[in-house]
């Protein structure tokens, strides 16, 4: 039995703690925001097996999800529809401050374990550097962390909003188009829907912004207010170097998007955040199994990196060809692994 401090109360952060607590071990998880969640709820979406995270991490989130059927392409100018790989679920996931998210269904079950909370305690980086040997830090995308840990990341432009959902639009829907080197992106779940463009090289231009707006807006008949820039001030992505997926940071334990495991292709976390937290857990008893089963976990990593250089640094016109090909062959019946290796988070 330990005492196991867990800087962050995301998803691999309330999973670990979970886990930790069912084995007999105190549990103390420091959480910036003064509720879990943060004040705000939005929607993210992933490729997920319900029945294998009860069977294999204990914990249960199907309040917090609900079945992604069809998928929206608008890939320069041209429209695509396209359905769930053979053998796979995906669902759209309930994130943020509303009582039937992810984060707050992962923290009854916390508190049901007997984890115990610290909210509105933000840890400065003396204050984690000086945690006990043993301690997750499970922060997320926040810049101050890869910066602590000497992780190679890259700037988060995001240009976001949410608002109520659409009932006759599609779960998701994603843009790409010549505004971005990444990606557009709408998301709804239940009443809840959110909407982004960014880019990880440089901040988006007011035109770039409009562009992808107004084609949601005319494409799709979704104009929502609000739109911010604010949290590209804080966060960042694990993206700076080739090798940037790590476990240990000296005596620390790493989870979670500050662990790398995101998916870099299309940056999907949900799936793997639940895994790293399982992973985390076991290293505070065995850190050799535990390295071996996070190496395990990304058998596609080198791969989607090389995607993501490519489209990075490709001319938009090649990218152009390439996409069209990509959607307009794709299958999901007859060819359903290319998109698995677009959207496969680490952890599956």
């Amino acid at each position: 039995m330990k005492q196991v401090d867990i800087v962050g109360a995301g998803i691999s952060g309330l999973v670990a703690g979970i886990m930790l607590a069912r084995q007999g071990n105190s549990v103390r998880v420091y959480e910036a925001h003064d509720s879990i969640g943060g004040t705000a709820s939005w929607s993210d979406s992933t490729l997920l097996d319900p029945s294998a995270l009860r069977r294999d991490i204990g914990v249960d989130v199907e309040e917090a999800v609900e079945p992604w059927k069809v998928t929206r392409a608008w890939a320069y100018g041209r429209r695509f529809e396209f359905g769930v790989p053979r053998g796979r679920q995906q669902f759209t996931v309930e994130r943020g401050a509303g009582p039937s998210s992810i984060d707050n269904v992962l923290y009854r079950q916390a508190l049901e374990a007997g984890v115990e909370f610290e909210l509105g305690r933000r840890l400065s980086k003396d204050d984690i550097l000086s945690l006990a040997p043993g301690s997750i830090v499970a922060t997320g995308l926040d810049r101050d962390s890869f910066e602590l840990f000497d992780i190679p990341s890259r700037p988060f432009f995001c240009h976001m909003t949410t608002g109520p959902a659409r009932p006759d639009a599609p779960s998701v829907i994603i843009y790409l188009d010549r505004f971005t080197r990444e990606f557009g992106y709408y998301c709804q779940v239940r009443g809840v829907a959110s909407s982004l463009v960014f880019s990880v090289h440089r901040p988006l231009t007011d035109r770039e912004k409009g562009d992808f707006k107004s084609g949601l807006a005319l494409n799709d008949g979704i104009d929502l207010d609000g739109w911010s820039d604010e949290i590209a001030a804080t966060l960042a992505w694990p993206l700076g170097a080739w090798r940037n997926r790590r476990l240990l940071a000296g005596e620390k334990i790493l989870a979670g998007t500050l662990a790398g495991n995101v998916s870099p292709v299309l940056l999907f976390g949900v799936s793997g955040a639940l895994a790293s937290g399982r992973v985390a857990a076991l290293a505070v008893a065995d850190r050799d199994d535990a390295v071996k089963e996070f190496r395990r976990l990304a058998p596609l990593y080198a791969p989607q990196m090389l995607l993501r250089k490519v489209r990075e640094y490709a001319p938009h016109q090649w990218l152009k060809y390439v996409v069209w090909t990509i959607l307009g062959t794709y299958d999901p019946d007859r060819f359903p692994y290319l998109m698995e290796f677009v959207l496969w988070p680490p952890g599956l």
